[in-house]
């Protein structure tokens, strides 16, 4: 029987829109940049050839062919001086006495990794509940005299944890409360369409000074509901992710579908307001060849120390032009390149003193909210904005 074209072309739109359903994505939470340098990092840390680390993860959705993707890179996208080989199993459900193998695309358990390498394993066959924890235990191996990437902090708390030998089929950690090297997204295919968020910023978006200080706004924001990976890295700047800078977390932006950016409180150091426009347009560019759809958070304030609360120069003072810089944001100049701004500066402000911090939010300087400060920031960010 002779199909018509109108008959074929919805046939072939059938197929583009189960594609687009059931496409490899971030389907976890606490996919991270290894942006924690390299170990050992002192003349003084004794030498490691093998670590595991375990941590915990949530799937944000129901999802199925659940893999993990490692990289070997650190900081603002530099390459680590050797190979690794990395070697990952999940726990799934939690207290399983069995973990689930993880193969790397060539169907070994070992992963090479080479400088600036990224690899994606094969599918687990594991499929996720969504709001499930779950643990993800990670050797990393290196050559006699070799270094390796770390990010995260593992917590205790979280039963999360390290050992210097291999446990990643059997065992427990015995120690905890450092950086460990760990997957930089956990991917998988979601049984319906499901946003994924990539975290791109400074400190203050990584979850600094929070508790635990890798949580941050974003997580408490996405929680259990919308998956995402964080790529964000202490001291950046809007101009700073470009380049080199940022060639290999970039590969991310694959996995997600929108982003929530954070920046200013670094660039107002040496640029102005002209400048960061130009900027952080370009960076919302970058981020939107790449199919992403941008949510822009305002800037919050910068003073000289937790009780000093003079700002740290005149672009953050009272009319300067970090307050004109986020009147620019909540104008939305570019709809094109910004889907929605979220104003987490104003509830970190003393509402009498808008150059200053309310004491209330601010963790131990004047750089950084506290737990107060990104809970508070969590609650700005509507994830109702984020739809299919």
């Amino acid at each position: 029987m002779k199909i018509t074209r109108v008959l074929a072309r919805e046939l072939m739109e059938e197929v583009e829109n189960r594609s687009a359903k059931n496409g490899l994505q971030c389907v976890a939470t606490r996919g991270s940049h290894l942006g924690a340098g390299l170990y050992p990092t002192k003349p003084e840390d004794p030498a490691v050839t093998i670590q595991t680390s375990k941590t915990y993860h949530e799937f944000a959705c129901d999802c199925t062919d659940v893999a993990v993707v490692y990289g070997n890179y650190f900081d603002f996208d530099q390459l680590t001086p050797n190979k690794i080989t990395d070697k990952a199993a999940i726990e799934y459900p939690m207290g399983s006495t069995t973990r689930t193998e993880v193969f790397g695309p060539n169907g070994s358990r070992e992963m090479v990794i080479e400088p600036g390498g990224l690899v994606e394993s094969i599918g687990t066959g594991i499929r996720g509940k969504k709001g499930d924890g779950f643990y993800v235990y990670t050797g990393v191996s290196v050559p006699e005299g070799g270094k390796f990437p770390r990010g995260q902090v593992a917590y205790s708390s979280r039963g999360e944890g390290f050992k210097n030998a291999d446990i990643v089929d059997s065992g427990t950690p015995d120690s905890q409360g450092q950086f460990v090297h760990h997957p930089v997204a956990i991917v998988g295919r979601p049984k319906e369409p499901t946003p994924a968020i990539l975290g791109v910023g400074d400190s203050i978006l990584g979850g600094a000074q929070d508790n635990p200080q890798d949580r941050g706004f974003l997580a408490l924001a996405l929680g259990k509901d919308i998956p995402w990976i964080r790529v964000a890295k202490g001291n950046e700047s809007s101009y700073g992710f470009a380049g080199a800078a940022c060639r290999f977390r970039m590969r991310l932006a694959k996995y997600c579908t929108h982003a929530i950016v954070h920046y200013g409180t670094n660039d107002f150091l040496n640029k102005n307001l002209a400048q960061f426009q130009t900027d952080l347009i370009a960076l919302l560019q970058l981020l939107s060849d790449y199919g992403l759809k941008n949510y822009v958070c305002t800037i919050p304030p910068r003073t000289v120390s937790k009780t000093d609360m003079t700002p740290v120069n005149a672009a953050f003072a009272n009319g300067g032009d970090v307050m004109k810089a986020n009147e620019w944001l909540l104008s939305n100049p570019r709809p094109d390149l910004i889907a929605g701004v979220f104003d987490t500066a104003k509830v970190l402000r003393n509402p009498d003193k808008p150059a200053e911090w309310d004491p209330a939010v601010l963790g131990s300087d004047g750089i950084h909210p506290g737990a107060v400060g990104h809970a508070r920031m969590a609650a700005v960010i509507d994830k109702s904005n984020f739809k299919m």
